[in-house]
């Protein structure tokens, strides 16, 4: 079988029934990038967890009972949950590594999932997509044009659940790159990498920057790390020296 990054999910989750789940066990024998992501998926469900429990204050509960209580019965069914949903979100999720990794690996697949990619500017020339990012407001660092066969076509901005994040573009002939500046706070140490949705996801802090970088052969995702610390490296270099 091929990887089915959703039925992995369902795997760890233990959603699966014994057919289905024998079958991904022999899948996993054999697939590094779906151990990967159980071994992700699993250490995530211990974080959550193990998170400290979080008290209401005082009267919270009574207050929201009085304005439930205003609403119909099948509202009052509907929204309890979703405000326990919510309110998780907002204490865990905001700012989490392997949150903000399922999501970037989301809108890569997105993005190249179609026949023409989204693009809000089209350009090669990392200098007018650093520009037109400058234009509405995002620095960049030093970005490259090329990356091996890789080559930057273009880029758009992508909403996620709490922060808008530039994607680059960057295509092959044998593969594509997505590569992310994430604005805002992002928890994790100066590199942070995993397995989603059958792609490879590495956050890297770069000049104070977190930048993003999704693709499905490790190589690439490699390849675009080396790529980007020499520009980088470049970038302090006095102009003389360049």
């Amino acid at each position: 079988m091929s990887c089915q990054p959703e039925r992995v999910t369902g795997y760890v989750d233990e959603a699966l029934d014994a057919a289905e789940r024998a079958e991904i066990e022999s899948h996993l024998g054999s697939c590094e990038t779906c151990r990967e992501q159980v071994a992700a998926e699993r250490e995530l469900r211990i974080a959550v967890r193990s998170l400290p429990r979080v008290e209401p204050r005082d009267g919270f509960e009574d207050e929201i009972r009085k304005r439930l209580s205003r609403a119909r019965p099948r509202f009052y069914r509907v929204l309890l949950p979703l405000a326990a949903a919510l309110a998780f979100v907002a204490l865990w999720g905001r700012g989490a590594a392997p949150f903000v990794a399922w999501e970037l690996s989301r809108d890569h697949a997105h993005c190249f999932s179609g026949g023409r990619l989204p693009a809000q500017v089209w350009s090669g020339d990392a200098a007018v997509v650093a520009s037109w990012l400058e234009a509405h407001g995002i620095g960049s660092p030093l970005l490259p044009d090329k990356v091996a066969d890789l080559e930057l076509v273009g880029a758009r901005f992508c909403p996620l659940a709490d922060r808008r994040v530039a994607h680059l573009y960057y295509v092959g002939a044998e593969g594509h790159v997505s590569l992310f500046l994430v604005p805002g706070s992002v928890r994790f140490d100066d590199t942070y990498s995993t397995a989603r949705r059958g792609a490879i996801v590495s956050l890297r802090r770069v000049g104070g920057s977190v930048v993003g970088i999704v693709g499905e052969r490790g190589a690439d995702v490699a390849r675009m790390e080396r790529a980007f610390g020499t520009t980088v490296a470049r970038a302090d270099l006095s102009p003389e020296l360049r």
